[in-house]
């Protein structure tokens, strides 16, 4: 296990220690990724993609409308895993999966990414973690809805 885990592990290592853990499985049926999906505890999450607490979702349905938007879009954190020989390639990766299984575009990822989340990096040289917060109708179509809800709520 990792006691602890730097940005990109650049030096090529972490601290390792020995652990228990317990863990839950839970299948997914019918559910087609090409890679991992990670749901963070909220504390490891990146500011922008922590779920909305009620006083904000609140504040931000008040001020949308005086803006004419009468409804807020529910979305939820979830992270996809992308990797290649580089940065670069493992950039894209991470997003084109997260696109192939929500049905989106890749700058329709980009952008979320950059206003909900972050991509950081996993490990150097090719592994990064692609985090947003993704709406509704989109984790409902991947077939991952009720399992990120469940893991925020």
């Amino acid at each position: 296990m990792h006691a602890m885990q730097g940005d990109g592990e650049i030096a090529g290592h972490t601290t390792d220690v020995s652990g228990i853990v317990h863990l839950q499985a839970n299948v997914l049926k019918d559910v087609k990724l090409d890679g991992p999906v990670l749901l963070p505890v909220i504390e490891d999450l990146p500011y922008t993609a922590k779920p909305f607490s009620e006083q904000e979702k609140k504040e931000a349905l008040e001020l949308a409308r005086q803006w004419g938007v009468n409804e807020l879009e529910e979305a939820y954190p979830v992270s996809f895993i992308g990797s290649g020989a580089s940065l670069n390639e493992a950039t894209e990766n991470g997003m084109q999966r997260a696109a192939k299984a929500l049905g989106v575009t890749v700058p329709e990822i980009m952008n979320r990414a950059t206003i909900t989340g972050s991509i950081e990096i996993g490990r150097h040289p090719g592994v990064v973690t692609v985090t947003f917060l993704a709406p509704e109708p989109l984790l409902e179509t991947a077939g991952l809805l009720h399992t990120v809800k469940d893991n925020y709520q």
